[in-house]
C-alpha cells in the first residue's frame, strides 16, 4: 500500500489585519523582526495580511501533488494557493516557512460545528492524530496532532460556528515570568499569568488587537 502523502507537518498561519504597520510592530515585539509582513516560527510561521476575509493556515505535505490529489478524492478541492475552497480556514502548502531557532507555535485553535464534523475533517480528511476529547460544559475541545505543532478545536454551543474558524494561536515560552515582564517593557499589553486548562502549563493572554488573532503564552512545566 503506497503511504498516506499527507503527513502534514509545520504549518503557515495567515491572519487579516486592518493595520499592517501596527501588526507588524507588535509581531516583531513577540516573536522577533519579520521580513515582508512574515514572522517565522520554528515549526512554521505567521502572516499579516490586509484585505483577508478571515484568518486561516496551511500545513506543510511533503508530496503537495500527491496531497492535493487525496484531498479531492476525500471531498475538499484547495484553490490556487492550496485553500479549501470548501472550509477556508485550512489548506496545505509546500513550505510554511519554519526557521530554526525561532519562537514555537505550541498550537492552532479552531472552532468548529460540532465534535464529529472536527474530528471528519481535521482526522478523516486531512489525516492529523486525534489525541483527546475532553467536554466542559457545553463545549468541547477536541485535540489534534501534525508531525509537528498541536491543533486544538473548541467545538459545541459554547464556541458554535455554522463554518471552521481559525480562532487563535499559542506560543511556547521556556519562562513565562520572563517573558512577561520583556513583553510588557516593550510596550505590549498582557493579562496576569494564571494557570492553563492543560495541567502543568501556564498562561497569559496577549491583548493586542493588532496581531489579527487572539493570542496567548504558554508555559509548560518540566515533566
Amino acid at each position: 500500500m503506497a503511504p498516506d502523502p499527507l503527513q502534514l507537518g509545520d504549518v503557515a498561519v495567515t491572519v487579516a489585519v486592518d493595520d499592517p504597520a501596527a501588526a507588524a510592530a507588535a509581531y516583531d515585539v513577540l516573536v522577533g523582526a519579520g521580513s515582508a509582513g512574515v514572522w517565522a516560527a520554528s515549526n512554521g510561521s505567521v502572516r499579516a495580511a490586509a484585505g483577508e476575509s478571515a484568518p486561516w493556515a496551511a500545513f506543510a505535505a511533503a508530496d503537495v501533488a500527491g496531497a492535493t490529489a487525496l484531498l479531492g478524492r476525500r471531498g475538499l478541492s484547495l484553490d490556487a494557493d492550496g485553500r479549501a475552497e470548501s472550509v477556508a480556514a485550512v489548506g496545505i502548502t509546500a513550505d510554511a516557512g519554519a526557521r530554526a531557532g525561532a519562537p514555537t507555535l505550541d498550537h492552532v485553535v479552531y472552532t468548529a460545528p460540532s465534535v464529529d464534523a472536527a474530528i471528519a475533517l481535521f482526522a478523516g480528511r486531512l489525516g492529523l492524530d486525534l489525541r483527546l476529547v475532553r467536554q466542559f460544559g457545553d463545549v468541547a475541545q477536541v485535540f489534534f496532532r501534525s508531525a509537528s505543532v498541536v491543533v486544538e478545536v473548541l467545538a459545541g454551543s459554547g464556541e458554535q460556528a455554522a463554518d471552521f474558524g481559525l480562532w487563535g494561536l499559542a506560543w511556547r515560552v521556556a519562562d513565562l515570568d520572563v517573558e512577561h515582564a520583556r513583553l510588557t517593557r516593550e510596550g505590549l499589553a498582557l493579562s496576569e499569568i494564571r494557570v492553563g486548562r492543560k495541567p502543568g502549563t501556564r498562561v497569559a493572554t496577549v491583548r493586542e488587537r493588532a496581531l489579527g488573532t487572539p493570542t496567548i503564552l504558554l508555559e509548560q512545566a518540566a515533566r
